[in-house]
C-alpha cells in the first residue's frame, strides 16, 4: 500500500471522473482557469523545467506547454510517476526551475519531505507555487463547518489526517505551514524565502459546488464571476478560501546576507 492509502486499480478512474466534473462545471472551470492564470504569472523568468505536482485531472499543460505533470499512480495523459514528497529521489540538485500544484499541498502525508526536496532540486531563482486552502478569519468557516475534507486545528500539526488520494486531508495545513508557523518554515529549510501568501476567492468555490455539485451556473455569468472577484479585492484578506504562495530559492550568496 503506498503511504497515500490509494488503491492503484481505482486512482485513474478517479483522475478521470475528477477530469469530467471540472469540465462540466462551468463555474468551477473558469476557477480553474483563473487559478492557472495566477500561477502563470509567478513563473520565474525563463523557467522550462516545470513540475506540476499532483496533476489529477487538472489541466495547467494547456496554459504551460512543456509542464512536467505527475501523479503518484500512473495515469493516462501523466508524464511521470512519483512521490510528492520526495522529489530528491527523481531529480537532480538544482535540476528544476518552478514547483507547482492546485490543491495538493495539503494532501501531502510529509509536507516537510515535500519542502526538503523542493529546497534541493530547485536552481537557485526557482520557485515553487502553490494555491491551497486558507483559514481567513471568515472563510475558514466554510472549512469548519461545511467542507468535507478534515483539518487539524493545531498551528504545529504539519501532517493530514485519514487516507486517500482527496480523503487524507488537513485543510488548515497551509495555514499553519505559511502563516502561523512562518517562523519554523524559515528555521528548517533556510534556502526556501516565502515571498507571497496572497488570500483570494471569496466564496467562489462554494457557489461551483466544487467537485461534488454542479450548480450548473452558466458559462457567461460564471466568468462575470471570476472577474468581478478578481477586481474588487476587498475582503479577501477575511473572507478568501483560497491563497496564493510562492517561495523562492535563494542562493547561497543570498542565505547568508538574510537577516
Amino acid at each position: 500500500m503506498k503511504p497515500y492509502g490509494i488503491d492503484p486499480r481505482l486512482a485513474e478512474a478517479e483522475i478521470q471522473n475528477d477530469a469530467q466534473k471540472i469540465k462540466k462545471n462551468p463555474l468551477l472551470h473558469e476557477i480553474y482557469l483563473d487559478v492557472y492564470a495566477r500561477i502563470v504569472a509567478e513563473l520565474p523568468p525563463g523557467a522550462n523545467q516545470i513540475l506540476e505536482i499532483g496533476s489529477g485531472g487538472g489541466f495547467l499543460k494547456d496554459s504551460i506547454p512543456g509542464l512536467i505533470t505527475s501523479e503518484l499512480e500512473p495515469v493516462q495523459g501523466i508524464d511521470r510517476v512519483l512521490d510528492a514528497c520526495q522529489l530528491d529521489a527523481y531529480f537532480a540538485e538544482a535540476s528544476l526551475d518552478c514547483i507547482t500544484g492546485f490543491n495538493v499541498f495539503h494532501h501531502l502525508p510529509d509536507p516537510t519531505g515535500f519542502l526538503r526536496g523542493s529546497q534541493t532540486t530547485l536552481r537557485p531563482g526557482g520557485r515553487v507555487v502553490l494555491v491551497e486552502p486558507w483559514f481567513t478569519p471568515l472563510g475558514q468557516w466554510f472549512y469548519r463547518l461545511l467542507h468535507h475534507e478534515p483539518w487539524i486545528a493545531d498551528p504545529d500539526s504539519w501532517t493530514i489526517a485519514n487516507e486517500g488520494r482527496l480523503g487524507g486531508a488537513n485543510s488548515k495545513l497551509p495555514t499553519n505551514v505559511f502563516g502561523l508557523r512562518r517562523e519554523r518554515l524559515d528555521r528548517e529549510f533556510p534556502l526556501l524565502r516565502l515571498t507571497r501568501a496572497q488570500p483570494f476567492h471569496k466564496w467562489l468555490y462554494l457557489f461551483s459546488g466544487g467537485l461534488r455539485l454542479n450548480t450548473r451556473i452558466p458559462r457567461l455569468i460564471s466568468r462575470w464571476l471570476v472577474q468581478a472577484d478578481r477586481k474588487i479585492n476587498a475582503g479577501d484578506q477575511w473572507a478568501g478560501l483560497f491563497a496564493l504562495i510562492v517561495l523562492e530559492r535563494l542562493g547561497d550568496k543570498q542565505r547568508s546576507l538574510a537577516p
